[in-house]
């Protein structure tokens, strides 16, 4: 249970609460890091304000805060260093992304091995739940609510990533470049939204409408070669990511 919240935490300050504008300007403006480390620690404090000692939680938070604020300092520190040399820096930043994101869940999955017991809140928010809801329940909503958020804008950010290490470009202008971009973004949630959803509820065959839909919206730029590329891998990685869901969650749910 400790895990999955402080996962959960960990998407959305790192994530979800952490805007295009603040993840691009903390590469070169202090303020905008430190406003995106006060965001994640906010977030990650929440769930951790359920368990006790306070002490034990106070070194566990002020390890999850500083860890991450060393690892991501480390990877913009890498990453000038890297346009500085002119290196290929936007294919590596694919394998510094991931790293830094497997550094982060390790250090959650350590971290949270030292939660034992629950805090006055903690008790009190366990007692109204149990009033209305078994234990399995509440852990089905923890695995539902982490399932969701992967397929927001963790799994977007990986798809951007991925079509940057493989150099697929767009040869539109820059408007409507954009607004392709824009467009694309929310497609790709609601897509994955909706996939989500009709597998956990054993409806697979369903899913095959909602891509139809999607190619029928898009025909006409399919004839675009380059946009094709782009829409048939950014499809086919949107779709697998929502299938791994799937299966996570048929495995980790209590039935």
């Amino acid at each position: 249970m400790e895990i999955l919240l402080l996962l959960i935490a960990h998407l959305l300050g790192d994530f979800v609460f952490q805007s295009s504008r603040i993840a691009h300007k903390k590469m070169n403006d202090i303020k905008y890091f430190f406003l995106h480390c006060a965001i994640y620690s906010g977030v990650i404090l929440l769930p951790l304000l359920c368990f006790g000692p306070t002490g034990s939680i106070a070194l566990i938070f002020s390890a999850i805060v500083v860890i991450h604020a060393v690892i991501d300092y480390g990877r913009i520190k890498i990453l000038k260093k890297m346009r500085k040399k002119k290196a290929d820096h936007k294919s590596k930043d694919f394998v510094i992304f991931i790293t830094d994101q497997i550094l982060h869940i390790l250090v959650i999955m350590v971290c949270s091995h030292f939660i034992n017991d629950l805090s006055i809140i903690g008790d009190a928010i366990k007692n109204i739940l149990s009033k209305h809801l078994e234990w399995k329940q509440v852990y089905n909503i923890l695995i539902y609510i982490l399932l969701y958020i992967i397929c927001l804008s963790p799994t977007a950010v990986f798809i951007k990533k991925v079509f940057v290490f493989f150099s697929i470009q767009n040869d539109t202008d820059t408007d409507k470049k954009e607004e392709l971009i824009s467009s694309g973004y929310l497609i790709g949630i609601l897509e994955r939204i909706i996939i989500l959803t009709l597998g956990l509820n054993a409806q697979l065959g369903a899913i095959g409408f909602v891509l139809a839909a999607k190619s029928l919206a898009r025909f006409k730029q399919l004839e675009d070669k380059n946009f094709a590329e782009k829409y048939l891998l950014g499809t086919l990685m949107s779709v697998a990511i929502s299938l791994f869901c799937i299966t996570i969650g048929n495995f980790l749910l209590i039935k």
